[in-house]
């Protein structure tokens, strides 16, 4: 009985071998497309073995499809730091080849050199159509959650909290409304982020605003608390709701260190807009500058909208209301003569429900600040065609002359699935942020661990980190750069 269920497997597993495209469709497809992303003589294709095939569940309804996997060796045929700013790196090579950040190895901190090899374990996707099998887009990958916080002995989550406060005052006579039940929440948050601060302090270690659950920001502090637990200051990732909230933590105290972007810094350093109110923050310091969050202006690829400016009288989302993003995109609409009373609706939901929205037909686009790949556009980009908008040349020009922290920068070329060409916008730089309650020792500590060459961040699970280099560790600093971090970056 084992040994007839052993062979039906087996056979199972043959069939998914040997169906879909032959050996040399896949491996002149892979070619292909790295020429494609990185140009002519970049990578050769040495290897490719393909490792099975499963039906692809996103698959419109009568279509055939296979995701097909394959472990494959590229050669580097000249020098590429993968980690650059200004052209194709590990996001445009990872969703070229539908890998993950743990799928590829081989990448250097400081650059790769001719003939290196790199090991990538990549997925493509094709479909059956008159007899042949034709790729589409790439398979791309979907992050997994990120804990909400690695502080032990704190299991109940913020929503669970304020359920349980909430059952409790509703007991009550009378309850509670809307109002104060956003009250609740926002100061329940606010004491959750204080105890983790404090117990983190207790255990010797220094608690680091980090971002949303699943986000870049939160994986990158993972990333960071993971590989710097041998040698390094012990940190504690904290689950926030991202740039603005981590600079509002930084300042009451709650956080020693915060990620946030470097636009939003420099409005927190002089007490400008949604820190108005706070007045400045003088003792606000940089630690480094870690990597570029690009302008995402997203509309559906087979619709008619192909510039910011037909926008106008359009639905269009903004973001959540206090958000770093928002804030952002709406300068960006300003810079192109748009205000969000010209836009048809202004939506106010995060990237995911957005995204879902312009698949849907309720949205015409989306605007977000995010490092790129973000996971959820290419999650999105596997259900939908999607297209991004060129930001006007005169607009890039205008906002960096008006909005200190940003800088013209490109989404490049295969970065998401479909993208053929680089995509002119803005960026901002994600910054490492702390205060003055930090040591030049802490922090020289923390910044020399940071741009360790031993460190591989894709392995500890964050495209983004890959990108941290010495080289660009100033660059779009819009705050004083800590005292410890001036000694890390200028003595190697």
């Amino acid at each position: 009985m084992v040994r007839a269920l052993v062979l039906v497997l087996l056979a199972l597993v043959l069939t998914g071998c040997s169906e879909g495209p032959d050996q040399a469709t896949l491996e002149a497809e892979v070619q292909q497309r790295l020429q494609q992303a990185f140009g002519e003589n970049a990578l050769s294709l040495v290897t490719l073995n393909r490792r099975g095939a499963a039906t692809d569940a996103h698959a419109p309804r009568g279509e055939k499809r296979l995701v097909i996997y394959f472990d494959s060796t590229l050669k580097l045929e000249r020098d590429q730091d993968f980690g650059s700013w200004d052209s194709p790196g590990v996001a445009s090579l990872i969703s070229t080849l539908g890998a993950g950040p743990r799928g590829l190895s081989g990448i250097r901190n400081q650059g790769n050199s001719k003939d290196d090899l790199l090991k990538v374990h990549g997925s493509l996707i094709f479909r059956r159509v008159d007899g042949t099998w034709q790729a589409v887009v790439p398979q791309g990958f979907q992050a997994s959650p990120t804990p909400a916080t690695i502080e032990p002995g704190l299991t109940q989550t913020r929503e669970q909290l304020v359920a349980a406060i909430g059952t409790a005052l509703n007991l009550s006579p009378g309850g509670t409304g809307t109002k104060q039940r956003e009250i609740i929440s926002e100061e329940l948050g606010r004491s959750l982020n204080t105890i983790q601060g404090r117990l983190s302090r207790l255990h010797n270690g220094l608690p680091l605003a980090g971002g949303p659950a699943s986000g870049q920001y939160a994986r990158l502090a993972q990333a960071m608390a993971g590989l710097m637990r041998a040698n390094g200051p012990q940190l504690t990732p904290l689950t926030t709701e991202g740039g603005l909230d981590n600079l509002r933590l930084l300042r009451e105290g709650d956080v020693v260190i915060a990620l946030s972007q470097s636009d939003m810094a420099h409005l927190a350093w002089h007490g400008e807009g949604p820190f108005a109110e706070a007045g400045p923050n003088p003792s606000l310091r940089a630690l480094a500058s870690l990597y570029p969050e690009q302008v995402h202006v997203l509309v559906r690829g087979d619709g008619p909208l192909r510039d910011i400016a037909g926008l106008r009288g359009k639905r269009v989302n903004l973001g959540p209301p206090g958000s770093a993003s928002r804030d952002t995109v709406i300068a960006v609409l300003a810079a192109h003569g748009i205000r969000p009373e010209d836009l048809g609706d202004a939506a106010s939901l995060d990237l995911q429900h957005a995204l879902t929205a312009i698949r849907d037909g309720q949205l015409d686009a989306t605007l977000q600040v995010i490092g790129s790949p973000a996971d959820s556009i290419r999650a999105a980009a596997e259900d939908m065609q999607l297209r991004l908008l060129p930001l006007e040349e005169s607009a890039i020009r205008t906002l960096e002359a008006s909005r200190p922290g940003t800088f013209a920068a490109q989404v490049a070329a295969a970065t998401y699935p479909g993208q053929t060409a680089p995509v002119p916008t803005i960026a901002v730089s994600a910054l490492l942020l702390g205060d003055q309650q930090l040591s030049s020792g802490e922090v020289e500590l923390l910044v020399r661990q940071l741009f360790s060459t031993e460190f591989d961040w894709l392995a500890a699970g964050s495209i983004q980190g890959e990108q941290l280099s010495r080289d660009t560790a100033r660059r779009g600093l819009t705050v004083p750069l800590h005292e410890g971090a001036l000694q890390a970056l200028e003595v190697p």
